[in-house]
């Protein structure tokens, strides 16, 4: 079976999806972002802005991601890689520091971690915030590994398919001037012509009687 060198096409539709639900993603951490602020007030604005240029950063990773399925570039496959392989490390790291926090009872370190730590809550109510936090973190580090697997495949799909192109790629050039009339063609292209235009007119009018 012969291979085609055309990018895949249930890679990148595959890769779509997987923007499309980063975008999603984002949408929801936004409106996360929000709440918090409105229910915290101004001692969550420093975690309220980290998360909003975090978010943009995405953003901006999503918009290359999608340019690189358009344009079968696998350069620009690159930043969200970083992207997803950062975020990835930061949310399993997170889940990893609660769960620790919560096997000592420091329930004051975990809201501390979150920027609540002047909001009155709750022992109990941090240790439910607190696994709610562990499963959800790693639910989207698993999915994003996911995605990290299908962008990493069309990442090496769309360098093989640039390095086939590369190497059948044929560049022409002109080595002389096109022939200057209807009889001689031009020696250095190793053109001939050795019948004349009379020839040619007699097979024209040969061709015309029939």
């Amino acid at each position: 079976m012969t291979k085609s060198y055309i990018p895949c096409s249930n890679l990148k539709t595959a890769g779509l999806v997987v923007a499309v639900v980063e975008l999603f993603l984002c949408a929801l951490a936004v409106y996360g972002l929000f709440r918090n602020f409105h229910l915290f007030g101004s001692n969550y604005f420093i975690w309220f802005l980290l998360g909003i240029i975090s978010v943009f950063i995405i953003l901006i990773a999503i918009a290359l991601f999608v340019y690189a399925i358009k344009s079968e570039n696998s350069r620009w496959l690159i930043p969200h890689l970083s992207a997803q392989i950062f975020l990835v490390i930061f949310l399993i790291l997170v889940a990893f520091i609660v769960a620790i926090l919560m096997l000592f009872g420091a329930y004051r370190g975990i809201r501390n971690l979150l920027g609540v730590s002047n909001y009155y809550m709750s022992d109990d109510s941090t240790f439910l915030l607190g696994i709610m936090i562990i499963v959800i973190y790693l639910l989207v580090a698993l999915l994003e590994l996911f995605f990290l697997y299908i962008v990493y495949r069309l990442y090496k799909h769309l360098c093989h398919y640039e390095s086939i192109d590369n190497e059948n790629r044929v560049n022409w050039q002109v080595v002389n001037d096109f022939p200057k009339d209807n009889k001689h063609g031009s020696a250095a292209m190793g053109d001939q012509y050795p019948y004349g235009d009379d020839r040619r007119n007699d097979g024209n009018n040969g061709q015309r009687y029939l």
